[in-house]
């Protein structure tokens, strides 16, 4: 299997072949990648995309958001109009008995147990007010809800959605087009619900890995940046140290994770940013699986083979080229994209282990004169190509799942309404029909086996708010 990666790679001291050994490790271990990007020097090395994903189309990378709103307070830092230190009550207006910081949100060092954040409802009332079983500061948990509290800040200090104040200092400068971020009560989430593409993920991996600079420009303090990416917290009380190898055990900084190498902007199924600055390099992926540290593993190994090269001749990676920056395709040294099909391995993927059956009460799947026609009650028709991605936008008007006041002023974000999809049958050998439904907009798939005896689906990876296609709307 040949993925045909060009010479600019070679030249940025990135291998070809190594990066084809990690292509075909993706698909071969059912990894299910939906798209890379490699860049070093801040020039762009290596572009895949899998279909239907496409390229430029922006996808839900859960907690990679997280860090963007890291950015965003970092952002606030540098102006002048927040200290880290400060008391997270009196920023939202809000009792604070327990003396929570920003930098405790920032660090999930907020002393509230994996169990007692189950609890307490993304409500940064509740956040606050609740008797934390450790001192804050003393103890990691994960915990989104600290980060949606940070979003909260945000929005009470600028009077604006998170993503509007990033727009002229950081997504502009960064060549960022419209995006979204889906909302809790309102406010943008904040922990979850950005949607991006791989090139912007690669774009703000190379800001972190130039310490805050861009293209020539400084757009986040080096200093945030060097405190961003510092192991303030011990994640070993909640990880386990076993494991040399367990990368959610090597630290956590201002919602981003230690690593092996470097450190790493993180989401649910797979979406990774590896930013490693020593090596000036950047790793950008989106994808969906369960089996997340075999992914970074497989990454470390075309570390290992880029350190093989510049032992061999050090100095060279760096050299000056005509490559563009990640996500321009417009320099005359920038690769050409590489375009692959996810379908090529749909034997390899398989259900979730948990829980993944969907109910398919009232679903029908009939024959057509380039495939079949898949009619869920909830959301209606889906086309189903039989030799190609067939693409259908589907409309869901729930009303957001939680209707109370924002939890600060500030500009209400609307929810989604349209579910985007693409789907793609083929007649098995024993005569039964399989069929995939893509989320385009996000990691999640659908698997469907229909036959005489009727239709049974079941995720590949299971959406983390609610387990229905609707919830993976975008505007």
């Amino acid at each position: 299997m040949t993925v045909r990666i060009d010479a600019t790679s070679d030249h940025l001291g990135i291998p070809s072949a190594a990066v084809d050994r990690l292509v075909t490790r993706l698909d071969e271990r059912g990894l299910d990648p939906h798209a890379l990007l490699i860049a070093r020097g801040g020039r762009t090395a290596v572009e895949v995309t899998w279909e239907p994903y496409r390229r430029g189309e922006p996808v839900l990378v859960y907690s990679v958001s997280k860090t963007w709103t890291a950015l965003a307070i970092g952002l606030l830092v540098d102006e002048g109009r927040l200290d880290v230190t400060a008391d997270a009550g009196a920023l939202l207006g809000l009792p604070n008995p327990h003396g929570i910081t920003v930098k405790h949100l920032l660090t999930m060092n907020t002393g509230h147990s994996p169990e007692q954040i189950v609890a307490l409802g993304m409500d940064p009332a509740t956040l606050l007010s609740t008797p934390p079983a450790h001192a804050p500061g003393s103890f990691f948990a994960y915990n989104s809800d600290a980060t949606y509290a940070l979003s909260c800040i945000v929005t009470a200090l600028t009077g604006e959605r998170l993503t509007d104040y990033l727009r002229p200092r950081l997504l502009d400068p960064l060549g960022i087009g419209a995006r979204w971020m889906a909302p809790w009560r309102g406010i943008e989430q904040g922990y979850s619900g950005y949607h991006l593409t791989v090139d912007d993920l690669a774009k703000v991996g190379t800001l972190l890995a130039g310490g805050g600079e861009y293209d020539g420009r400084r757009l986040v303090s080096r200093a945030f940046v060097d405190e961003l990416s510092h192991p303030w917290s011990d994640t070993r009380s909640t990880h386990g140290d076993a494991d040399p190898g367990d990368d959610w055990a090597r630290g956590y900084g201002y919602q981003v994770w230690r690593s092996t190498h470097g450190f790493r902007l993180d989401g649910a199924y797979g979406q990774f940013v590896v930013v490693d600055p020593e090596r000036d390099l950047v790793i950008a992926y989106q994808s969906a699986t369960v089996t997340t540290p075999e992914t970074l593993h497989a990454f470390w190994e075309l570390i290992d083979a880029i350190d093989a090269i510049d032992a061999a001749a050090p100095g060279d990676a760096g050299a000056p080229g005509d490559a563009g920056a990640p996500g321009d395709a417009a320099g005359a040294g920038a690769p050409a994209p590489v375009v692959r099909d996810s379908w090529d391995e749909r034997a390899r993927l398989s259900a979730a282990p948990d829980d993944a059956a969907i109910d398919t009460t009232g679903w029908t799947l009939d024959a057509g004169a380039h495939g079949w026609t898949l009619t869920m009650p909830e959301l209606g028709a889906v086309a189903v190509g039989a030799d190609d991605w067939a693409r259908t936008a589907l409309v869901d008007e729930r009303p957001e799942a939680d209707p109370r006041d924002q939890p600060v002023a500030g500009p209400r974000t609307a929810p989604g309404r349209e579910v985007h999809v693409a789907a793609r049958g083929e007649r098995r050998d024993d005569g039964g029909i399989r069929v995939h439904v893509v989320s385009t907009t996000s990691p999640h798939r659908v698997l469907i086996a229909a036959d005489e005896a009727g239709i049974t689906a079941a995720w590949h990876t299971v959406p983390l708010q609610e387990r229905r296609l609707g919830i993976l709307r975008v505007p």
